[in-house]
């Protein structure tokens, strides 16, 4: 459902009847109100007639409009999903915008030479006509005609396409049923990581998918297009379709979802076996993420000459705060860079929190001294670079002894590893998509 927050004045209808004309057309634009044709899924709504010399022939006014499809009596309502996928832009005479859902409802910028630029919008999916002979109604109404007639009911269907608020077209699929169905594979940036889709990610455009299927002898290799998916039609019915994502060349990338009705959405290449349904679409999402090395300097550096000439009077300030330890669980506060180094190079795991203060140590260093970005996110850890110190300072500050066998040994050593592969360069999760080819 929809929720008419939109700033319309629904308090009264618009009393003048909707200017200009609507047609049918092919998804290429070359074929204009030709009403006739062999498939649901070449039908697409076209705001005006492309043929028409000096393409001002049929303009709609300006607005924002909803559009249904209808039996040709107009009192069966065939589109299948929900009005706000079905809303579009009018500007200058023509369809400008896909405001609905383009990944329900495919989009097209046919050729200027016989389109007249006008974006086409595909009326699928829609249920068959009852009508013996195949007929259909495609109808549009103005947005703030719609929310006046329904009211309170933010999707009232047919009760929002009031008669003299419209127009309307007629067409026919040939044969009346279609026996094909379609599948749409989507790609999206998992910008957090969480193996779902969530409001913020974006979707990725040229990427590559191929679907097959070995009953019906499929192998075709499509890219994502600008909105992030591609779409293959006229798929024969079948449940044995696979759709496989290429792998980035470059080996930052790592896939963390793959979404379709049935599976429990966890990193699955190829997804399937994916079920085509007559007059249907199905579905499938993959999440990926990239990394970017954190850009930590190890124990080594902050121990050598290279680190010494960066060690000032703020970095000693810094170690002396923090709950460093030695090897035998005292608190470790350095008066120099030669106390620092002598203590760091002697490090070793025989008491964790030693090790762990020493690793602590060089990644504070690495974020102070602007290495290493302190927010940023370590997906193996499910935590920030910030978060992971805090939790190894706070857990030095009650444990500084934890030889084998301590209940926070475990615990301890774990931020250890992470600081350790952290200040040796490994990823941290970018926060935009990085570079991909195939």
């Amino acid at each position: 459902m929809m929720v008419f927050a939109l700033g319309l004045a629904a308090s009264a209808a618009n009393a003048d009847a909707i200017s200009g004309a609507i047609f049918t057309s092919t998804a290429d634009g070359a074929t204009v109100n030709g009403n006739i044709y062999d498939a649901k899924e070449d039908v697409y709504l076209n705001g005006g007639p492309a043929n028409v010399p000096g393409c001002n022939g049929g303009a709609l006014e300006d607005g924002e409009y909803y559009f249904q499809v209808t039996d040709p009596s107009g009192a069966v309502l065939l589109s299948t999903d929900a009005i706000g996928n079905r809303r579009f832009r009018v500007t200058g005479g023509e369809i400008s915008t896909n405001l609905g859902a383009p990944a329900a409802h495919v989009d097209e910028i046919p050729n200027p030479a016989v389109s007249c630029g006008s974006l086409v919008i595909q009326l699928m999916p829609f249920n068959d006509t009852p009508n013996n002979g195949g007929v259909y109604k495609v109808w549009i109404t103005r947005v703030s005609d719609f929310a006046f007639f329904c009211g309170l009911n933010p999707d009232c269907g047919l009760a929002g396409f009031v008669p003299g608020h419209t127009k309307t077209d007629n067409f026919k699929v040939k044969g009346g049923t279609t026996l094909v169905g379609a599948l749409k594979a989507i790609k999206f940036y998992d910008h957090d990581a969480s193996g779902t889709y969530n409001a913020g990610d974006t979707f990725l455009s040229n990427w590559k998918m191929t679907l097959t299927s070995v009953l019906q002898g499929v192998n075709s290799t499509q890219f994502t297009g600008a909105q992030g998916f591609t779409l293959w039609s006229n798929l024969i019915p079948g449940n044995d379709y696979f759709v496989e994502e290429g792998i980035p060349v470059q080996g930052n990338w790592v896939h963390s979802a793959t979404l379709y009705s049935g599976h429990d959405g966890s990193p699955q290449n190829p997804a399937g076996p994916l079920a085509v349904v007559a007059d249907q679409t199905t579905y499938v999402a993959f999440g990926n993420y990239c990394t970017v090395p954190s850009n930590g300097r190890t124990l080594g550096f902050w121990s050598n000459r290279n680190g010494a000439a960066l060690f000032g009077a703020g970095d000693l300030a810094l170690m002396v705060s923090l709950n460093l330890r030695n090897a035998d669980g005292s608190h470790f506060n350095p008066a120099s860079y030669t106390a620092f180094r002598t203590w760091l190079l002697s490090a070793n795991a025989t008491n964790m929190a030693y090790m762990l203060s020493a690793q602590l140590a060089a990644m504070e260093l690495n974020v102070l001294n602007n290495f290493v970005n302190g927010n940023g996110f370590y997906v193996p850890a499910g935590k920030t670079v910030n978060q992971i110190m805090t939790e190894a300072n706070t857990s030095l500050g009650t444990d500084g002894l934890t030889l084998a066998g301590h209940p926070q040994r475990a615990y301890q050593e774990q931020r250890k590893n992470w600081l350790d592969q952290l200040n040796n360069g490994a990823g941290l999760l970018s926060p935009t998509p990085c570079a991909y080819s195939f």
